[in-house]
């Protein structure tokens, strides 16, 4: 019996293996219908290759901005080519779900083995492309420019958590797990202001955890901890920030220098509350539905459970309801027109109709009452509460950009990151069952919001 389990074993863990290079193959293939685009791409075609490589990061952070790490893998990749690029780019998208697989399952308690042995979580983690909005995508994965800082970034400041991860939930770490932990690190939080951010404060939040429940802390991570800190300052130190800030006010929010706290407040929340209204709701959607599946096995019968398996069964319903072409509670009064213009009249509250209003205090709800089905499910666990909170804030921290509308899609793409992780997670402690829906539900959305979207995928391609 021994033996057979051992062969059972070694079978799956081949299928992974087999499943994600396959993966590996379909991304390199789409990949290959790619090039370079007509504008920011021909922008850094262009400068990357009339500069040498310290005199081009020199100008773009004294008069541009301070992320060197992606700018020195812009530079690098556009001297090597389409074809590095694809080849590079089709690893970082096999990479970044394996390592939301990695980290779901240290928090979940599960060994890697465990992981690689439940194929319907790698089948989740690769629909969760397919859960995203098609410009998410498109803008964050398949444009080269915006890949290298966004998904190449994101993968980096993922795999930069593992060593992390194995210290707080398994009580060490392999030390040679700080040999790319280290360098993530760095090139994540030097990329993109939201991985940097969420990045060091879970080091910083985990560091102090292990001080204060062990007495004592992992130098490599206090290490990692600094460096990332070092890395964020250097970003923001760039002389080029404020220059970019200037520039890009005239260029996209005119209003945004002299609109009152109340007014930027409000563009900020209106703004956050469509992203999960429309492009990050299927998300949402998965941790209602793990939700549901938990609730019965997590707490006992009575009317506080009876009243969240409802609320969780109505958000997930309306959050479907465009699928069907219903969208009274998607429509928060966001009509900005076309996001590659300069916005000239930001959206005010006088311009809400009642269901628009509605449609804003629905999702407000949504969003309080996720904080609060997770805080019950995880059986209060504070990282999934904060990992929860960090895609919020991942958004919100667009209220000190101008660029708010401009920057588009890809700046859901963070949350749309964090998330799939708590629907792993959550999914991970459940019986096979369960787990089977959980997938199949997930499966099922990813499908269905393909389909609706092919019009624009194929536009990308």
């Amino acid at each position: 019996m021994e033996g057979r389990g051992d062969s059972l074993t070694m079978k799956k863990k081949n299928y992974f293996v087999i499943f994600w290079a396959f993966m590996f193959v379909g991304a390199f293939l789409i990949l290959s219908q790619r090039g370079y685009s007509d504008g920011d791409d021909a922008y850094f075609y262009q400068y990357t290759h009339e500069m040498g490589f310290f005199s081009y990061l020199s100008w773009r952070y004294e008069t541009w901005v301070g992320r060197l790490g992606a700018e020195a893998l812009v530079y690098l990749t556009f001297h090597l080519g389409l074809w590095f690029w694809r080849v590079v780019n089709a690893a970082m998208l096999i990479l970044l779900p394996l390592g939301l697989l990695r980290l779901a399952g240290r928090v979940a308690g599960l060994k890697k083995e465990t992981v690689a042995e439940d194929p319907g979580a790698s089948i989740t983690a690769v629909v969760g492309y397919f859960l995203m909005g098609a410009m998410t995508i498109g803008y964050a994965a398949v444009w080269v420019n915006g890949s290298i800082f966004y998904t190449w970034t994101f993968t980096c400041g993922i795999w930069a958590l593992v060593p992390l991860a194995d210290l707080v939930f398994a009580q060490e770490a392999d030390r040679r797990e700080f040999l790319y932990g280290m360098p993530c690190a760095v090139i994540a939080t030097m990329s993109i202001e939201q991985m940097g951010a969420v990045l060091l404060t879970f080091e910083v939040l985990g560091v102090l955890y292990c001080l204060w429940k062990r007495r004592r802390c992992n130098t490599l991570m206090l290490i990692q901890t600094l460096l990332t800190a070092g890395a964020f300052a250097v970003l923001f130190a760039a002389p080029g920030n404020d220059i970019r800030v200037a520039t890009e006010i005239v260029t996209w929010m005119p209003e945004y220098e002299t609109m009152s706290l109340g007014q930027h407040l409000f563009i900020t929340v209106q703004w956050l509350l469509s992203s999960f209204a429309n492009e990050n709701k299927l998300f949402l959607c998965g941790i209602w539905i793990a939700g549901i599946l938990l609730l019965p096995v997590k707490r006992q019968k009575g009317a506080a459970r009876t009243v969240m398996l409802a609320l969780a069964s109505a958000f997930t319903v309306a959050a479907c309801l465009p699928f069907l072409g219903v969208t009274v509670l998607s429509d928060v009064g966001m009509e900005i027109g076309d996001i590659t213009e300069r916005i000239d009249c930001v959206p005010t509250a006088s311009d809400l109709t009642f269901a628009n209003k509605v449609a804003l205090v629905w999702w407000a709800a949504a969003l309080l009452f996720t904080l609060l089905l997770l805080w019950e499910v995880s059986e209060k666990r504070i990282t999934m509460v904060l990992t929860y909170l960090a895609g919020i804030a991942s958004e919100a921290i667009m209220f000190c950009s101008p660029t708010m509308y401009a920057s588009g899609a890809r700046v859901y793409y963070l949350t749309d990151l964090l998330y799939l992780f708590l629907v792993l997670v959550l999914a991970f402690e459940m019986k096979k069952e369960r787990k089977r829906i959980c997938y199949g539900a997930m499966a099922v959305l990813g499908i269905i919001n393909f389909l609706t979207q092919i019009p624009l995928f194929l536009a990308q391609l």
